[in-house]
């Protein structure tokens, strides 16, 4: 039953209903307790699955999601969504081969970098910056210039990371781990929660914080709506952006479908996401607890249950009211444990290839035929006459490195450039 988000498709309203008559018994769930916990009085859910109240839509979608909380099939993992550390080695050949695994020659060196380094190695979505090596034993020199070595990775970066820890059968417990044996310092770490069947609406939170149902540590919240053709997407930002410790709440399916319209908005994977992010002496802490009890459901809601409740207001006394139901279930009430998950997605590829068979196929295929019919060869003089860029070559090595860790030339080339830099940094 539980399958299926809205529970429409080629089911009648009776056939639904008994399948939500055989949920609740098989759980040991009441009618109060999906009232509760789908936000409808008693009366009104005894009407619905009396069939004495027309079911509509809407109503099939509350419930389901309120039988996904109580039955703890919710659908939730933690990721790691961004990820910068520092080091004070100027050896990123040895952070390569320590931390990826892989042969440095796989980065390419470009000239320039954020947060005052001077220049960058990339592998994909892999950032490396770099500042120019300083002699600690010269009489000018200064451990306040001395930035030495930064990785950077930002979403896609992480996704990139985990498809070489999954080939290599490391986790990110390891790759974190590897980074505090090489005297790092941690500097923001972002932990996600997935919510793949939409189980937090940010309309209904931002709701929630504008009507002051909610208790918090930060000072403040912000609310973001991004418009595009028909829809719109929402975002509640909870603390300032610079601060140790802030939340972000949006709406994950639709900012996908702005990068890949042609993937629907019901299609996409992950309903909303709910991002914790942390910085300097926060985000090390986490990494700590992390590595300490291998348990991101621990670290990532007990952080959220310090900052941030909903609550469900009544006649009682503030301090008395009880928690949201949808909230509770998202923070723990008869949920499944929580994993840290991994979801390699090196550049994209799968996005590439789904756009060229849904936008590109049809035309490539006229094209075939009219070679066909002509006795031409239009198609390939178009394919050879493409100009690949550099990211283009990115995703070339990165699967052959997958399959059977073959270089090209202009790998080597690269490695020669690298050797270049030092010299001259020195």
């Amino acid at each position: 039953m539980l399958k299926d988000l809205n529970l429409i498709g080629g089911m009648t309203n009776k056939d639904w209903l008994d399948q939500v008559h055989d949920e609740m018994r098989d759980n040991n769930i009441t009618q109060g307790q999906l009232a509760d916990m789908a936000n409808y009085s008693r009366s009104h859910l005894n009407q619905l699955l009396g069939r004495k109240k027309p079911l509509n839509d809407k109503a099939r979608l509350d419930l389901t999601l309120a039988l996904r909380a109580l039955t703890g099939q919710n659908n939730l993992d933690v990721c790691i969504d961004y990820l910068s550390v520092t080091f004070k080695t100027h050896d990123y050949e040895e952070l390569i081969n320590e931390l990826f695994q892989i042969s440095p020659i796989h980065f390419n060196l470009h000239d320039g970098a954020h947060y005052g380094y001077s220049a960058t190695l990339t592998c994909g979505e892999i950032k490396m910056m770099l500042s120019p090596y300083q002699d600690v034993d010269a009489e000018d020199y200064n451990p306040k210039d001395d930035s030495g070595t930064m990785i950077e990775l930002k979403g896609q970066g992480c996704r990139y990371v985990e498809s070489y820890l999954q080939s290599q059968h490391r986790t990110w417990y390891d790759f974190l781990e590897t980074c505090l044996k090489l005297d790092c310092h941690f500097t923001r770490l972002d932990l996600a929660i997935n919510d793949r069947n939409g189980l937090l609406d940010v309309p209904t939170l931002i709701e929630k914080c504008d009507h002051d149902e909610f208790s918090s540590r930060f000072r403040g919240f912000r609310d973001n709506r991004t418009k595009q053709w028909h829809a719109s997407g929402r975002t509640l930002y909870l603390g300032s952006p610079q601060s140790e410790v802030n939340f972000c709440i949006y709406d994950k399916a639709f900012e996908q479908h702005q990068k890949h319209p042609e993937i629907a908005i019901e299609d996409q994977p992950i309903r909303t996401r709910f991002e914790v992010r942390l910085r300097r002496e926060r985000a090390a802490t986490a990494v700590e607890h992390l590595l300490a009890t291998r348990d991101p459901e621990q670290v990532v809601f007990g952080i959220i249950n310090q900052y941030l409740r909903f609550l469900t207001p009544s006649h009682k006394p503030r301090s008395e009211w009880v928690l949201d139901p949808r909230w509770a279930a998202f923070i723990g009430n008869n949920r499944d444990k929580l994993r840290l998950s991994t979801n390699p997605e090196p550049l994209n590829y799968d996005h590439i290839t789904r756009w060229l068979r849904k936008q590109v196929a049809p035309s490539l295929k006229m094209l075939q035929l009219i070679d066909q019919y002509n006795n031409t060869n239009e198609l390939k003089a178009i394919i050879d006459s493409g100009k690949l860029t550099q990211r283009h070559w990115d995703v070339i090595h990165h699967f052959q490195h997958q399959r059977n860790g073959v270089m090209t030339d202009s790998k080597q080339r690269e490695k020669s450039k690298k050797s270049d830099y030092a010299d001259q940094s020195k």
